[in-house]
């Protein structure tokens, strides 16, 4: 067993741990782990769709557990976002579908395009009141009781096809899909919790059928994204919407920047 332990607390186990830790904070706080993460994994060597598969794992399980927070605490009603996460979660198993038979600069192509858009409908929120620091999901469940079209739900299972097929900034598309239906910043983080967890597991277990799921790597990167996640639930009250206003563009742009430089390097 104290074998197993100093194994496990190796210098490449805590690295992993640590990227997952940093990783997780960005991506509760902005909706940007794999920022962090996709870079981390390939610049140690991963191959691009088992870092894939890892990033869906750690994600997903880490959302999970911020998840359960968040219901018990009753800041999040489960039945109110069961619909979301089934949407998201078909999304996902496309996703990944569609991204084992595509090369790795397909996927930075798609990557580009979709961060590229979101960009200036970030852009163009700035000027219209993206963000509301008032409002919660109490008041506006009678707002938007006429809102629950079919067609809002294909937002997040686009959304979840992307981020089973790929990743960086999907949480942050699912942060601005929730601004951009009035909720607060604050609820915007909680919710985008639950969509990201079901497109994440759902890609997952089509990843992990796949045979393409490296456990040596995914347990301690799992492990840092559930501490990193709940250090991020705790750090988000107090991010200001202005904040948010001048952060969210600029790492979509960080983001685009990345991958773009895939592409051409």
């Amino acid at each position: 067993m104290e074998n197993l332990l100093l194994e496990w607390l190796s210098t490449d186990n805590l690295l992993l741990c640590g990227i997952g830790i940093l990783a997780a904070i960005i991506g509760v706080m902005f909706g940007a782990a794999g920022f962090v993460l996709l870079p981390a994994l390939l610049l140690v060597g991963i191959p691009i769709h088992a870092t894939v598969a890892v990033n869906k794992f750690a994600t997903g399980i880490s959302s999970f557990s911020t998840i359960l927070v968040l219901v018990l605490k009753r800041k999040v009603k489960l039945k109110e976002m069961l619909p979301f996460m089934l949407f998201a979660g078909l999304g996902g198993i496309f996703g990944a579908f569609f991204t084992t038979r595509l090369l790795e600069q397909t996927m930075n192509i798609i990557a580009c395009i979709v961060l590229i858009a979101m960009f200036f409908v970030v852009l163009k929120s700035k000027k219209t009141g993206l963000v509301n620091e008032q409002l919660d999901t109490e008041q506006l469940v009678s707002m938007q009781e006429g809102n629950k079209k079919l067609t809002t739900l294909f937002v997040p299972f686009f959304i979840g096809t992307y981020d089973g097929g790929f990743g960086p900034g999907s949480a942050l598309l699912n942060i601005t899909y929730f601004l951009k239906r009035q909720f607060s910043y604050v609820k915007a983080a909680e919710m985008t919790r639950f969509v990201t967890f079901s497109s994440c597991i759902s890609a997952f277990i089509f990843y992990f059928f796949y045979g393409i799921v490296n456990w040596g790597i995914a347990i301690p990167i799992t492990v840092g994204s559930i501490i990193g996640s709940h250090i991020g639930l705790k750090v988000v009250p107090y991010i200001k919407g202005r904040w948010v206003q001048i952060l969210l563009p600029a790492i979509f742009l960080l983001l685009i920047i990345q991958v773009v430089s895939d592409m051409l390097f």
